[in-house]
């Protein structure tokens, strides 16, 4: 046999063998290392299980309901290719192989990451003006509903920021400074926070992951050092907490879209008070589910591939955070995962904390948070989620 043929042959056994393990082996619901839901088997529903269903949002909220439209199948077929891909036998492993290669062949920007000087950023290229002008327009009205509170908006920039004089500009990347700014200028009744200062005179620090899109715990300390005295507090010094590394081995988010392991991971770290540090009880709402936990560090993470979700535990609609802080200060924050390492900050100057998402959501905050309970309202986004979220135009929504 030729050495072609034996190739053929060779790739046509792995073809094989890798069609038929991806339809015998047992299928996942989640990719621990991607931290997402994987892709269920399509599901067709004929119109009259739709029309004979007692609750029939029910049905549309929990079936592929769009194929009944669907006259070319194209919808079908691209949920059954997505399907196929995120249970791959090996999936992971060929993953780690096509990145491999590209990253060989001198690409550098995978995936929407783009990987230099021993660390990967999200990248940020630009935004959808109606898109984020919805969701300015929604906050302003929110403010404009609920005028007695104190209203503040932090939009924090990424690390690709501070690291644009070092990228190519044939990259395309768009200036998020730039971007906050624009945003700033639109807000009506609402105070912007301007940590971008703060985190720019500490940008050779380690103040953003390596591989995760986050901030550092050092990062989120710098932002809560630039929201004192908007918020009216007198921020704690660096001094003033006991800092303890929790972790070396994390690779977040960003090392999920890449599986580059050539770059170092990183370590996570938990700021306490070293005197005075105050007792709290966290209540994480989920629908039904309701943990409780007395830490803002949420240890059980740490032996888990999402290590971030230890502060203040996985992202939820819901989290309340109730201190004995001796004040009658209360804060709501509607946030991104960016406001999970914040809020142990936070949480020394205030009697109660509750954190909102409004991605897990989807309608009016009013109908489900008291807000007579709350004295200030925080809008807390990094640059890249903000420009991208779809879900903030529901805080017009009331009961």
């Amino acid at each position: 046999m030729t050495p072609h043929k034996l190739m053929i042959g060779l790739f046509a056994l792995v073809l094989c063998g890798t069609s038929l393990m991806t339809a015998v082996l047992p299928k996942k619901e989640k990719s621990e290392n991607e931290n997402r839901m994987l892709a269920q088997f399509p599901t067709i529903v004929n119109s009259k299980k739709l029309e004979t269903a007692k609750n029939p949002a029910d049905v549309w909220n929990s079936v592929k309901w769009k194929y009944l439209n669907d006259r070319t199948g194209n919808a079908f077929k691209d949920d059954f290719e997505t399907y196929l891909c995120d249970h791959l036998a090996g999936r992971e492993g060929w993953v780690k192989f096509s990145n491999g290669i590209q990253r060989f062949s001198g690409k550098q920007e995978i995936n929407g990451v783009y990987t230099f000087n021993g660390r990967m950023i999200q990248t940020f290229k630009g935004y959808d003006t109606e898109l984020v002008d919805a969701s300015i327009n929604a906050i302003n009205g929110f403010a404009k509903r609920f005028p007695e509170k104190q209203m503040y908006m932090m939009i924090a920039p990424t690390a690709q920021e501070f690291c644009m004089n070092k990228i190519p500009s044939y990259v395309g990347l768009a200036s998020e400074k730039s971007f906050i700014d624009d945003c700033y200028k639109k807000l009506q009744n609402v105070t912007a926070i301007d940590c971008y200062s703060f985190l720019a005179g500490s940008a050779d620090e380690y103040i953003y992951y390596r591989t995760d899109h986050h901030w550092t715990s050092l990062g989120a300390f710098r932002a809560y050092q630039s929201a004192a005295k908007s918020l009216g507090y007198a921020a704690y010094g660096y001094k003033a907490f006991n800092i303890e590394t929790v972790s070396g081995d994390f690779q977040g988010t960003l090392y999920s879209k890449t599986l580059d392991d050539s770059i170092t991971p990183d370590s996570i770290e938990y700021y306490t008070l070293s005197q005075n540090e105050p007792t709290v009880k966290m209540i994480c709402i989920n629908g039904s589910e309701v943990k409780e936990y007395d830490t803002l560090y949420v240890r059980d993470f740490l032996e888990e591939k999402d290590k971030y979700s230890s502060f203040t535990g996985s992202n939820v609609p819901i989290v309340t955070i109730e201190t004995d802080v001796e004040n009658d200060k209360s804060l709501l924050i509607v946030k991104d995962s960016y406001a999970h390492s914040l809020v142990p900050f936070l949480s020394k100057h205030y009697k109660r904390i509750t954190m909102v998402d409004m991605r897990y959501i989807h309608t009016g905050l009013d109908t489900l948070i008291k807000l007579d309970d709350y004295s200030q309202v925080l809008f807390m986004f990094n640059a890249i989620s903000f420009s991208e979220d779809v879900s903030l135009p529901a805080l017009g929504l009331t009961r």
